[in-house]
C-alpha cells in the first residue's frame, strides 16, 4: 500500500506532533508500507516550545522537512491519485497552518470523495471534522483508549486519540499500530 502522510511543521504547537510522526512511519515500515511525506510551502508564525510565546514565522515545508526523512515533497507536486492512504499525524499545526489552506482541502476531499482511507491520530480528527463534518467519529471518540483506535467504514475515516489521551509513549504506539495494522488488514481483504 502506498502512503501520503500530511506534516503540517515540526513540533506539537505549531506543526505535526514529532512523536505521532515519527511512530506512523515505524508502524508503516513494520506493514512493509511505502510512503512520502507531504507539506504545503508556505510561511506560518512558529511558537517557541519552552515559552510557549509565537515567534519568528517559517515556512512550513521547510519545518517538516526536518521529519520528513529527506524525501518530503511540496504538496501540489504530488497527485493524490497515485496513493491509497492519507495519513494525518496530530498537532496543533494541523488546525493553526492549514484550517483554511486550499491546498490541503482538495487534497484531503480528494481521497474522502474517492473512498481512500484516511486515517488520522490526536488533532488529526479536530481538523478532519472541519473539513468533513462535525460528527465525524464523534460517538466513537469517547469511549476511545489510547490504544485503540475506531473507524467509520462508510467514510473510510480511522483514528486514534494518541497523546490526546495517553499516559505514555507506549500507548500512542499501539494505538497507532493497531490502526495501521486494520488499515493493512482491510486493503489485503479488499
Amino acid at each position: 500500500m502506498k502512503s501520503l502522510v500530511l506534516l503540517a511543521g515540526c513540533g506539537l504547537g505549531d506543526g505535526s506532533c514529532i512523536e505521532e510522526v515519527i511512530l506512523t512511519y515505524l508502524a508503516l515500515d513494520k506493514y512493509n508500507w511505502s510512503y512520502q511525506p507531504v507539506a504545503h510551502a508556505m510561511e506560518a508564525p512558529s511558537i517557541n516550545h519552552i515559552s510557549e510565546e509565537p515567534e519568528e514565522k517559517r515556512n512550513i515545508l521547510v519545518e517538516s522537512a526536518r521529519i520528513g526523512r529527506g524525501t518530503i515533497q511540496e504538496l501540489d507536486c504530488v497527485n493524490p491519485d497515485d496513493f491509497d492512504c492519507l495519513l494525518i499525524p496530530g498537532g496543533i499545526g494541523l488546525l493553526s497552518n492549514y484550517r483554511n489552506n486550499e491546498s490541503v482541502r482538495k487534497l484531503v476531499l480528494s481521497f474522502a470523495e474517492q473512498g481512500k482511507p484516511i486515517a488520522t491520530m490526536c488533532a488529526g480528527i479536530d481538523f478532519l471534522r472541519c473539513l468533513l463534518g462535525e460528527s465525524l467519529l464523534q460517538t466513537e471518540c469517547e469511549t476511545l483508549s489510547a490504544n485503540g483506535f475506531c473507524c467509520d467504514r462508510s467514510r473510510n475515516v480511522y483514528y486514534t486519540p494518541a497523546f490526546r489521551k495517553a499516559k505514555n509513549l507506549c500507548e500512542v504506539q499501539e494505538g497507532i499500530d493497531c490502526m495501521i495494522q486494520a488499515l493493512d488488514s482491510c486493503n489485503k481483504n479488499s
